[in-house]
């Protein structure tokens, strides 16, 4: 199976409030965690969205 190779930057967001202000917390056993700077969640769902790179032209 071929991956699709990602034509954007990947911005990773809190679940609950929507802030781009994450830092990785560590993996463990379970996954990774994330802690939000904003509203203080720390798990490891974190909401992922593409956007176009600025030197990529729009397809």
């Amino acid at each position: 199976m071929k991956r699709r190779r990602p034509r954007g930057k990947i911005v990773r967001s809190c679940p609950y409030c929507r802030s781009s202000r994450l830092i990785f917390e560590g993996a463990l056993i379970l996954g990774q965690l994330y802690r939000c700077l904003d509203c203080g969640y720390v798990g490891p769902l974190v909401l992922e969205e593409e956007v176009p790179d600025s030197g990529t032209p729009p397809s």
